[in-house]
């Protein structure tokens, strides 16, 4: 048996290693088509996890940074309905053609670190790697889904009494998820 290892060597390798090849192969065509990598959907677009997550901290985040001390942080329940309404609400308005330029984005980051009214860098990029703990580019991209979600809220309410603001936003985004069929994995999973 083992001269016939031996002599065979090469041709044995050759079929452990195409074998190997053929088992990646077919992991990665299971691993792209996983509905796992996604916690939800906005019409027919899924919703990622690294999207939904990198919104939920952004809000987790904002929530701490302006919460009073006698002010519970949001809860977990809130920071994913945050998430969800900003991804829904920057579907909307790209809908409606409602954007938020680089410019808009670049003045809030300069707003949130800027100390005696300067811009600190060095504050912005620290902040990143400590507290979001993820690229800048991702949270840019949160800054600017939560810039549209004001513009669009903004929009929709313009020239509306205080008293009728409320109602009338939980009546247009009411709609704009019935009619965008969002679906919430998580949600569905506990039913």
């Amino acid at each position: 048996m083992l001269k016939f290892f031996r002599k065979n060597i090469k041709a044995i390798i050759w079929v452990i290693v195409l074998a190997f090849i053929a088992w990646g192969a077919g992991t990665l065509t299971v691993s792209k088509s996983d509905d796992s990598l996604y916690v939800g959907s906005v019409g027919n677009e899924k919703i990622s996890q690294k999207e939904f997550l990198m919104m939920r901290r952004y809000y987790e985040l904002l929530s701490r940074a302006k919460a009073e001390p006698a002010v519970e942080p949001l809860s977990t329940e809130e920071l994913h309905a945050l998430a969800w309404q900003a991804i829904i609400l920057s579907r909307q308005a790209s809908e409606e053609g409602i954007t938020v330029g680089d410019n808009e984005v670049r003045s809030q980051i300069e707003q949130l670190f800027s100390v005696d009214g300067r811009f600190q860098p060095e504050l912005y990029q620290a902040w990143i790697r400590q507290n979001y703990r993820a690229s800048a580019r991702d949270f840019e991209e949160a800054v600017r889904k939560q810039i549209i979600s004001q513009k669009i809220r903004e929009k929709i309410l313009a020239d509306l009494p205080e008293e009728k603001r409320e109602e009338r936003w939980v009546s247009w985004f009411g709609e704009v998820i019935r009619k965008s069929k969002v679906k919430d994995y998580e949600v569905a999973n506990r039913e």
